[in-house]
């Protein structure tokens, strides 16, 4: 083949991962069809008493569940003390019916029979500290976040009764171990993150939790084997992929044999997130999905001079991974338990992976 007829090949080969691509991120973006409803028959099959066992160890389950009747009573009407709370957030609703809004705004209006009952805390940190989140529906921290930690690990066979020691890799500020630290106080809690104000704040005002600040590079400052979990929310979501392969390394010195690893990344559904959006142009989106396709990862350096909440890394950028390219950088090394698309936010995907 000449050189000529080999650049037009690989041309031809361009073209259709390209439109492959434009396909992909056009047929995530049309809308979904409403679910039909579910037949009492397979409602009562799917709520049967395991399925509701795993359910109650979920964050929001484990605080609501320590509330009698008269603690949650005596919040709602604590509430409803709070100038225009309960019309705005329950829309004059006689009962409140969403229990991790309840937990939320009764930390907000600091009703004392709930942060006695929860050993939730009102603490917020200040305008000038890394927080993802902010305001009465955040205030008991990111109960979302947790909540889905915790169903990772027992959707992919996983016991929370079984962690004894556990890490929040970029926990910033402490909003996803504030709920965590709470339902399952027994565990020893960790969390790091290279923003120093971020972990400052969060050791002055989050006890018992074990906070320090991490390096841009590995390692971190825990000995071998000594976790039995741990988990990243969007911070694979930011490595460039060869550091972040470094990582995953020091993720599996850091875990047990046998312990669990829950990420999040970008990706295929992240695409579709971000052009459905407008974060993202139609013409970028096709170019992140042909690079997943073609090579299985895209990054790019986007967060300035000044960087990420003054924390400054060339390679802290933003970064979308394929499936496919990280299960082959991970095994046998790792074991795949739970692949998730789109699951954190119909956005980032979701991973459980257990060390081998």
């Amino acid at each position: 083949m000449t050189r000529a007829s080999s650049r037009h090949g690989r041309s031809d080969v361009l073209s259709r991962a390209a439109r492959r691509a434009r396909w992909e991120v056009a047929r995530r973006l049309r809308p979904k069809p409403a679910p039909a409803p579910w037949p009492a028959e397979r409602l009562q099959r799917e709520l049967r008493p395991g399925r509701l066992a795993r359910e109650e160890q979920t964050v929001t389950a484990t605080l609501y569940g320590r509330l009698s009747d008269e603690d949650i009573a005596a919040t709602e009407q604590a509430i409803r003390e709070h100038p225009g709370a309960w019309e705005h957030y329950f829309a004059g609703a006689e009962r409140a019916t969403d229990r991790g809004l309840l937990l939320a705004l009764g930390v907000w209006v600091e009703a004392p029979e709930l942060l006695a009952r929860t050993g939730l805390t009102r603490a917020e940190p200040p305008e000038d500290v890394h927080a993802m989140t902010r305001g009465a529906q955040n205030a008991a921290g990111g109960l979302y976040e947790a909540n889905m930690v915790i169903d990772a690990l027992l959707s992919a066979g996983g016991e929370i009764t079984g962690v004894s020691s556990a890490l929040d890799f970029g926990c910033s500020s402490g909003r996803v171990l504030k709920p965590l630290a709470a339902a399952f106080p027994d565990v020893s809690w960790h969390g790091c993150d290279p923003n120093g104000a971020a972990v400052d704040w969060a050791s002055a005002h989050l006890p018992g939790i074990r906070f320090f600040r991490s390096g841009a590079v590995p390692p971190l400052e825990l000995a071998d084997g000594s976790l039995d979990m741990a988990y990243a929310i969007s911070i694979w979501s930011h490595f460039e992929p060869r550091r972040g392969l470094e990582w995953f390394e020091e993720m599996r010195r850091l875990l047990r044999p046998g312990g669990h690893l829950v990420i999040t990344t970008h990706g295929l559904s992240s695409i579709a997130h971000y052009a459905a959006t407008g974060q993202r142009s139609t013409e970028q989106s096709a170019e992140i999905a042909t690079a997943l396709y073609e090579r299985g990862w895209w990054y790019a350096a986007e967060f300035g001079a000044s960087g990420d909440w003054g924390v400054v890394d060339p390679n802290w950028v933003n970064a979308f991974l394929s499936p496919e390219w990280l299960l082959t950088q991970l095994c046998p090394r790792w074991r795949v338990l739970l692949y998730a698309p789109g699951r954190n936010q119909e956005n980032q995907d979701l991973y459980v992976l257990q060390r081998v």
